[in-house]
Parts: C-alpha cells; sequence; structure tokens
C-alpha cells in the first residue's frame, strides 16, 4: 500500500506540472503588451481611434548627416526595431558605462537581425580607444548635427521632455529609446542601469516575437 501512495505522489509531483506547461504552451495566450506612448488626439482632446484601434505618435524622419558629413534621412517604420541613444562630446565615466550597456543591447543583432541602433552626437571627434569596436559600423550608426538639430530630434522627434508617465527621470547622456517596427515609440530606459538595460533587451526580444506571430 506505501509502495502504491508513493507511486500516485509521485505521479502528481511530475505529471501534472508537465501537463499544466503543455495546457499553457499549447492552448492559454501568454502574452505580454508594451505601452505605447502618445496617442494622438484631436482639435477637441478626444483620442484619434481608427477601426477600433487607437492612433499613436509616429517618430517623423530625421534629418541629420553622418559622420562623413552626408546628409541623411533616417525614416522609422519601415519594419526596423530602433534603439536610439547619445553620445556628448565628452565621454567620461558614465557615458563609457552607458556605450558598454548599448554594446550588449546590440549584440541582440545575432538572432534579430532587423535590430538598428542609433547614436546621436552633436560634435562627432571620431573612434576612441574606449569605444565598442560596433560603434559607427553597420546597424549601429552615428547621427551627427549642429547642437541645435540634434537638440530637435530629442525634444521633438523622441519626446524625450513631453512627460512620460512611469518613466524614470535621467539625463540626455544615459537616455535610451525604444522605437518599434511601425515608427511608435514604446520604451525610455536609463542605460546606466544595467536592469533597465536588462528591460529594454527583454522588450525587444518581445517585439521580435510579435513580429514573429504577425508573420505565421
Amino acid at each position: 500500500m506505501i509502495n502504491f501512495r508513493k507511486a500516485g505522489l509521485l505521479i502528481i509531483t511530475l505529471v501534472i506540472p508537465a501537463l499544466i506547461f503543455i495546457f499553457l504552451k499549447f492552448f492559454a495566450t501568454n502574452h505580454y503588451d508594451l505601452q505605447h506612448y502618445f496617442p494622438i488626439s484631436d482639435t477637441s482632446g478626444k483620442m484619434e481611434v481608427n477601426h477600433g484601434d487607437t492612433l499613436f505618435y509616429k517618430v517623423p524622419v530625421l534629418h541629420l548627416k553622418n559622420t562623413n558629413g552626408q546628409l541623411v534621412s533616417e525614416e522609422f517604420g519601415k519594419g526596423q526595431v530602433t534603439v536610439v541613444g547619445y553620445l556628448p562630446e565628452h565621454c567620461l565615466n558614465t557615458c563609457e558605462i552607458v556605450l558598454g550597456q548599448v554594446e550588449r543591447v546590440f549584440a541582440l543583432r545575432e538572432t534579430i537581425p532587423y535590430l538598428n541602433v542609433i547614436t546621436l552626437a552633436d560634435k562627432w571627434t571620431g573612434t576612441k580607444e574606449s569605444y565598442p569596436q560596433a560603434l559607427n559600423s553597420t546597424g549601429w550608426k552615428v547621427l551627427t548635427g549642429s547642437e541645435d538639430e540634434v537638440k530637435k530630434a530629442w525634444d521633438s522627434e523622441l519626446k524625450l521632455l513631453t512627460e512620460v508617465p512611469g518613466s524614470k527621470t535621467n539625463s540626455l547622456e544615459t537616455k535610451l529609446v525604444l522605437i518599434d517596427a511601425q515608427g511608435h515609440i514604446r520604451g525610455y530606459y536609463n542605460a546606466s542601469d544595467s536592469e533597465e538595460t536588462n528591460r529594454l533587451m527583454a522588450e525587444i526580444k518581445i517585439l521580435d516575437y510579435e513580429k514573429k506571430e504577425n508573420y505565421k
């Protein structure tokens, strides 16, 4: 009788969790929706809706220059997930920490090849030994312009100065912005905090999962 009880306990311990896992994997929906920022409102303040879906702000084309001084138009919403950050003229301790965290994010391109990383710099002085080797290469471009042009990109296009509910306050030097494949802003992050970088990387993977699910 004792052996039967032990066998029954073993079945409960091993089989039932396995059945729960199979049910959740194949019959339940395990979906984590990332927040969309900045719903669009009409002149009366009412949120605009299309076919039942709220319309959200899309980041416009950024007109800046590459590090060779050539004018470029960076367009979002063309299927790429993009992370945008900032590089100050004098990159010291905090800046180097941020670049190291962005390098971690850039490594996701090994499995998410449409991930695009952009670093904005109002005064580009060239690469340094302390910079990641991938900076200013394919997939991780540096865009530059006058101080006013870069400020406009951050303040107006990327809405850095707009009050964002739930977003931590941090300096421009440490701020990262996540833009999805449709051009919507999906998150703001403090890249001087490794936990914030971990969250960014997890949310990039969620966007990748959503994209794959939509194309099944």
